[in-house]
């Protein structure tokens, strides 16, 4: 048991880590030193380093990321809530490392864009929410609280019924298993490009935890904690988490679940015909072919 402890923390630490350092990475070069423009520049390298960071660590603990996922994974059933603990503790911990290291290569270059600006440490501008996540994240939008987080939370009842419906063998209609990982990383990447511009598409509490605690330690004081902030990026998310998982179990899993004849024509009452054309009997055959990939 022990074992298997660590090696869900250590999954979720790696994973975590892997996801923030180069994402909110990206974040920083692009507000700091103005490498990359716009949300979808961004949004692509979190989506590759996400896929990247699920390949490496999806056999240790799932591949998770993300506090949001791992509540949904013990709401739909499909993980033991005992397990949930260890999630968390890879998750936060991989989150703030990162953000840790981030600050001990930017710290200076942050210190002069600060001077070079007139502004410090304690005002919100781009440096600051590199570290502390701000809402909107455009001049151009007005954000309220409840619209943040219903963006938030939104962001993240899609990205949770993707990543059910491609890793559940219930769903015939999914990719390969081996290509899960990088439609998974799309997805993200495609939601930074909507919801980016109004709260920067945070999507995960420990991604938002982690690195506000190190801009606390570091200086930028209140700017780091509010109950705007809880509530937009850690409320939202867990939200729209649960109800993505309620979703998935009670309406779209049946679905999937149905077994029909041809393709087209349900069997009756919904149980298995046996059929070699047979949605079901088609499951148990895929099943049986990744898992021998």
């Amino acid at each position: 048991m022990k074992n298997k402890t660590l090696k869900l923390i250590t999954g979720e630490f790696i994973g975590t880590f892997m996801m923030c350092f180069f994402g909110i990475g990206a974040v920083a070069v692009t507000s700091l030193c103005g490498t990359m423009t716009g949300n979808y520049q961004v949004g692509l390298m979190w989506g590759i380093t996400i896929a990247i960071a699920i390949y490496v660590c999806r056999h240790f603990s799932g591949a998770h990321f993300n506090p949001a996922v791992s509540v949904a994974m013990v709401v739909a059933g499909r993980m033991p809530a005992c397990e949930l603990i260890p999630y968390l503790i890879g998750q936060f911990v991989g989150a703030w490392v990162a953000a840790m290291a981030l600050w001990g290569l930017f710290a200076d270059t942050v210190m002069k864009w600060l001077a070079d600006n007139g502004v410090t440490m304690m005002a919100k501008n781009a440096a600051s929410s590199i570290w502390c996540e701000v809402f909107p994240n455009n001049s151009a939008a007005i954000v309220s609280n409840v619209v943040g987080a219903c963006a938030e939370g939104l962001g993240v009842f899609i990205l949770v019924l993707v990543i059910f419906s491609l890793t559940s063998t219930e769903n015939t209609g999914r990719p390969n298993s081996h290509l899960a990982p990088l439609f998974i990383g799309l997805t993200v990447s495609i939601i930074i490009g909507t919801v980016g511009p109004l709260t920067n598409a945070g999507l995960n509490p420990a991604r938002d935890l982690g690195p506000r605690l190190v801009g606390y330690m570091v200086g930028f004081g209140n700017l780091a904690f509010s109950w705007d902030a809880i509530l937009v990026y850690t409320v939202g998310p867990l939200v729209g988490g649960v109800l993505a998982a309620l979703v998935y179990k009670f309406i779209l899993m049946p679905m999937h679940c149905q077994c029909v004849i041809d393709g087209e024509t349900p069997c009756p009452d919904a149980h298995a015909c046996g059929g070699e054309t047979c949605d079901k009997i088609a499951n148990k055959e895929i099943a049986a072919i990744e898992k021998n990939l």
